[in-house]
């Protein structure tokens, strides 16, 4: 059987609708709520993040169908000592997957590093993702940093200790607690 013909475009900043559908599934995929995801599309955060000098979207399609899509930015203080492109969004629909989608993508992604005059192209991979972690690795992409992230009310509470227990207060009231629960029945002398 004949692998189908992948066609990858860059996208318009005119015309997002088929990111923006693409990109509905993937948030859809990945466990967030249809009506979360569609919340960033109808108050504009999607298309405003899109807008944004230096990122660009791509479209990957197999017999006419939208089934893939890229974000890139230019990063010029990134890791590297020379300017980058980072892949900050790459998704393949489940069912075209392995048809040279994502591969037909990363083309496009390199030769728009190559004309941007980016040497080095980066792509944030979530640790949890064995077969994306493959695939970048099978592309020569190598693990350079881990990037961790934490939303900012844990990161309050952790700053702040004052406002919260402190772990030994936790620890010392639990054993209080625990000791009464299990203490033994008073006899009557």
């Amino acid at each position: 059987m004949a692998r189908r013909t992948v066609d990858v475009t860059q996208v318009d900043s005119g015309d997002l609708r088929d990111v923006t559908g693409l990109w509905l599934a993937a948030r859809v995929d990945s466990g967030s709520s249809k009506e979360a995801a569609s919340r960033c599309v109808t108050d504009g955060r999607l298309s405003t993040a899109l807008r944004r000098p230096g990122v660009q979207a791509f479209v990957a399609r197999l017999e006419g169908e939208a089934v893939g899509y890229a974000i890139t930015s230019e990063n010029p203080f990134g890791i590297s000592p020379t300017a980058e492109l980072t892949i900050e969004q790459l998704w393949v629909a489940p069912d075209a997957r392995r048809h040279g989608v994502a591969k037909g993508l990363i083309a496009a992604v390199l030769a728009n590093a190559e004309r941007a005059g980016c040497e080095v192209v980066v792509s944030n991979v979530p640790t949890t993702s064995r077969d994306a972690n493959r695939f970048f690795a099978r592309l020569g992409f190598s693990s350079v940093v881990v990037r961790r992230i934490v939303s900012t009310t844990q990161l309050r509470r952790k700053l702040a200790p004052e406002s919260v227990e402190t772990g030994h207060e936790l620890l010392r009231r639990r054993r209080s607690l625990r000791s009464r629960a299990f203490a033994a029945p008073s006899r009557p002398v």
